[in-house]
């Protein structure tokens, strides 16, 4: 008899997209120190030499496969991809902070489309998808205002203001990319919801996400813009314009991803990665406390905090799954980037 497991069984194969990206690399490192096998989709030769490396120098005995995927929307390019494949992990997305919303939205919604499709085809081996979106895809950070976070809000502030008519200046640009996560992600729900796949499907919405780069050819990433700034005092002016917000620890992402692909009691949930709520002053007091020697600005008594709450008994029960009590705290995330940084 065949089995009706939803999840990832031990040992399977996991798709995931954008491996050489910051979040991406890290949930699959995740999945092959629990023993999966992990197929990730890269963009050149290049990038899935340096990637393969960082992966078996991490997890020797772990089975790892690059592959190059140099066009999303091509025809028929997921199917040799798909092959044997138990789970998706779709953490790819346009970083590329565009102003133009049909360069950036529309693709990518018919890109998550296509996997979505080759995904349900009769051939597919499918069990479990899960789409890494982000907390701008619910609702714009709030500044000391009081709001509960449900799981049914979606950031139609963002929306109206990416597709307002043209000329697309750079003013727009992180409306257009709260809107590409509100969008994509709804895309999902809504394919869930009218093909009734033979997956499930669970989304993760990280907050601003802080770990160490998992590689030295990585992009620039958050990790990249506070050790910028950890360097030099006065290159500040990135973390005190950014202000509130909540944060999530890279590998606290992962295990959201992990448990949202193998626990069988998550299905259909969109996970919020909410760490903790911090702002400008909250990097100073820890850069204080790594090196009180350098001439730290002073806190900002301007800076407020994002009062918004979610109910997250969810995600801590993943957590607490994988071996964890809670999130890992903000003074925690910050100094593993650095103990991390200097190896």
């Amino acid at each position: 008899m065949a089995s009706s497991s939803s999840i990832v069984p031990p040992g399977g194969l996991v798709l995931v997209t954008g491996v050489t990206g910051f979040i991406g690399s890290y949930v699959a490192s995740g999945l092959l120190g629990l023993g999966y096998r992990v197929r990730g989709t890269v963009r050149s030769s290049e990038k899935a030499a340096w990637i393969t490396q960082a992966m078996t120098e991490r997890h020797p005995s772990a089975e790892f496969e690059a592959i190059i995927l140099p066009d999303q929307n091509a025809t028929g390019a997921w199917d040799p991809i798909l092959k044997g494949v138990d789970g998706i992990a779709h953490v790819a997305g346009d970083t590329s902070f565009g102003p133009d919303p049909n360069k950036v939205i529309t693709p990518s919604v018919a890109g998550l489309r296509r996997l979505l499709d080759a995904a349900n085809s009769k051939e597919s081996s499918v069990k479990r998808f899960v789409l890494t979106s982000s907390n701008q895809a619910a609702l714009n950070r709030t500044f000391g205002k009081r709001m509960l976070v449900n799981r049914s809000m979606w950031n139609e502030e963002a929306i109206e203001s990416a597709w307002r008519p043209p000329p697309y200046e750079e003013d727009r640009s992180w409306d257009v990319y709260s809107a590409l996560k509100a969008q994509t992600e709804r895309e999902m729900w809504t394919f869930s919801r009218e093909e009734k796949p033979k997956f499930v499907v669970n989304s993760v919405l990280p907050s601003c996400t802080i770990g160490a780069i998992f590689h030295e050819k990585q992009a620039g990433s958050t990790a990249k813009w506070v050790l910028d700034t950890f360097k030099d005092p006065a290159n500040h002016a990135f973390l005190k314009d950014f202000g509130a917000s909540y944060f999530c620890y890279v590998e606290d992402v992962a295990l959201l991803h992990i448990g949202a692909l193998t626990q069988e009691g998550v299905k259909n949930e969109r996970l919020f990665g909410f760490g903790g709520s911090i702002n400008f002053n909250s990097w100073l007091d820890v850069f204080r406390k790594l090196d009180p020697s350098k001439p730290w600005p002073e806190d900002d008594p301007a800076q407020l905090h994002d009062l918004s709450t979610i109910d997250g008994k969810t995600e801590l029960n993943i957590l607490k799954y994988f071996g964890k009590a809670g999130w890992t705290d903000f003074d925690d995330s910050v100094w593993k980037l650095y103990s991390l940084a200097d190896k």
